[in-house]
């Protein structure tokens, strides 16, 4: 680590070595509870949330990972030297072992005995370690190698994969306030595109002019890119933005997350260049009241499935059933390329808990149709709310209108 470099740190940092400490220590109580001594943390996002540590490149074979001991908290950065700048620039690393293996030879095999090496150097050779072992990077056949060779030292390996997703759901206060400016920015950039919105624009200027938006105002790249359709591709469901130039009659479908410091708030709306078809303006309209049923009857306390369950039961009564691609919703916070989905789900997947509501939660509920009946102006239309989980209740994040917006 080059300790000068830190010298010269003079950009904000997302929090404070306090906040760390305390995420630390929530981890640290979850090993003890699991049983656990220690935890090898390598999904991007967990890094990031442990240590404010912010890199593009999580190949195959990355093994950049923070060892975390349950007894003294010790936390052991893990890298490649071809990143000592931002090592050396993260504050809250404070001792770093490199890797060199992977990023020089290509020999993943050496970087993972560096890790093995270490573990056994630490005291932990014969421990209960947790690793990730489900997750973006690195690729599952590195980490089973791993464990392999933990194992053959004298560990214990445990899949830990879901304990930092349920230890960092619910938010801090300054999570909350992180979340809530990345809805700001989101707000911003919602409305600098809708303004933009006129007949020989293209999908991709559109983009252009919402990314640029939220640079501007403090904010980042989202961690999957941005879902623009217009006219035909208007219920285009996860689709980039394409050199389609904007017609005159078209809908154009939305969909980004606004990005402060890594947190994420999704937002989705349509708009329709000119007037409509009223049919569109109805589906909208309809299906906007499912947010209203979600905040009237979704309590403190309940799991999160209820709140799908009152989305779901809205649809069936408001009648629009029958154009539903989905209806549905997933936590958020702190992502890192290729997605923002966190791993809890309004309907649970992936074997994670329905957990209760409670303050400190977000969120979103995405309502999208697919129209296969040719209505002027598109193939489909939709919107996105992210809510947060107060102490009265739920909260809409953004100001924009869920109905279909003329322009």
């Amino acid at each position: 680590m080059q300790t000068y470099l830190r010298n010269q740190i003079d950009w904000p940092q997302a929090f404070p070595a306090e906040e760390y400490a305390e995420r630390r220590a929530k981890v640290r109580k979850a090993l003890e509870e699991a049983g656990l001594d220690a935890i090898y943390v390598t999904t991007p996002a967990n890094i990031t949330w442990l240590t404010g540590y912010d890199m593009i490149w999580y190949h195959l074979e990355n093994l950049t990972g923070v060892l975390l001991r349950a007894d003294t908290g010790e936390a052991l950065f893990f890298d490649s030297v071809a990143h000592t700048t931002i090592v050396s620039t993260t504050p809250e690393i404070a001792e770093v072992v490199w890797l060199d293996g992977a990023a020089v030879s290509g020999k993943v095999d050496e970087a993972i005995q560096v890790v093995v090496d270490e573990v056994g150097r630490r005291g932990l050779g014969g421990s209960r370690i947790a690793l990730e072992l489900w997750g973006y990077a690195p690729h599952a056949s590195v980490m089973a190698r791993l464990k392999g060779s933990l194992e053959a030292g004298g560990a214990t390996i445990e899949d830990g994969w879901r304990m930092l997703d349920e230890v960092r759901l619910v938010k801090s206060p300054l999570e909350i306030e992180h979340m809530k400016t990345a809805a700001a920015i989101a707000d911003e950039a919602m409305a600098a595109g809708r303004d933009a919105i006129r007949p020989g624009l293209t999908e991709t200027q559109l983009e252009g002019v919402i990314i640029g938006t939220m640079m501007a105002a403090g904010g980042g790249y989202p961690g999957i890119r941005s879902m623009i359709g217009s006219g035909p591709r208007a219920g285009a469901h996860h689709s980039p933005a394409q050199r389609r130039a904007i017609k005159q009659g078209d809908l154009v479908f939305v969909d980004f997350c606004g990005v402060y410091d890594r947190y994420h708030v999704n937002l989705n709306r349509t708009f329709s260049l000119g007037e409509p078809d009223p049919r569109w303006t109805e589906l909208m309209t309809k299906s906007a009241g499912c947010i209203d049923a979600v905040l009237a009857e979704a309590k403190l306390g309940d799991p999160m499935s209820r709140v799908d369950e009152i989305a779901q039961a809205y649809t069936d009564e408001a009648g629009i059933r029958e154009y539903v691609w989905w209806v549905g919703g997933y936590c958020q916070g702190v992502a890192l390329p290729p997605d923002w989905c966190n791993n809890h789900w309004l309907s649970p997947r992936f074997g994670m808990p329905d957990r209760a509501l409670e303050p400190g939660m977000f969120f979103n509920l995405e309502n999208q149709f697919d129209v296969w009946e040719d209505w002027p102006g598109g193939s489909g239309a939709a919107y996105v709310e992210t809510l947060m989980v107060t102490e009265n209740g739920l909260e809409v994040m953004s100001k924009h209108p869920r109905t279909l917006v003329v322009v």
